[in-house]
């Protein structure tokens, strides 16, 4: 058994970071998505300043399991939960919800009175685990290529 420790986020932590969201979405996602869109999405911010900017500019949390981070989540000022991931060797296993649980915490804290996100078809049942509501199937383009994920949001109590 291992111990899950949740803190926030520090700028030490982006090079792991963006190699987790690369490694998750690389082999994670492509259960969903096919082999080009995943690869146009695990590329789609390469520059490490703009991944710095991003996760600074949000509350942001990550998941550490003996000085490795296995997860992260964010949540920005508009209330949107714009990334949760995973390790890919640590899925299922209760960090996701323990990171969201966090993320929720802290905007309730600030008083956001709802949260939403933009759930690929791959995070959508672990939203409506958690008591996300369904608001809209979209699609979006990234890098020229196109994705199915819903909007989803729930209101915190």
């Amino acid at each position: 058994m291992f111990i899950v420790f949740i803190r926030r986020f520090n700028i030490t932590d982006t090079k792991q970071i963006i190699n987790l969201f690369r490694e998750t979405i690389l082999t994670v996602n492509l259960g969903d998505y096919s082999e080009k869109q995943v690869e146009n999405w695990a590329n789609s911010i390469m520059d490490e300043e703009i991944w710095v900017k991003r996760l600074e500019e949000s509350f942001t949390y990550v998941a550490v399991i003996d000085k490795q981070i296995v997860g992260f989540g964010n949540v920005n000022k508009i209330g949107e939960v714009d990334l949760l991931y995973i390790h890919k060797d640590y899925q299922r296993q209760g960090i996701a919800s323990k990171l969201l649980t966090q993320i929720e915490k802290h905007a309730k804290s600030i008083c956001m009175t709802e949260v939403f996100t933009e759930a690929s078809i791959t995070a959508r049942p672990f939203f409506e685990l958690q008591g996300y509501q369904l608001l809209a199937k979209q699609t979006k383009n990234v890098k020229g290529t196109d994705f199915v994920n819903f909007v989803m949001k729930k209101k915190l109590k």
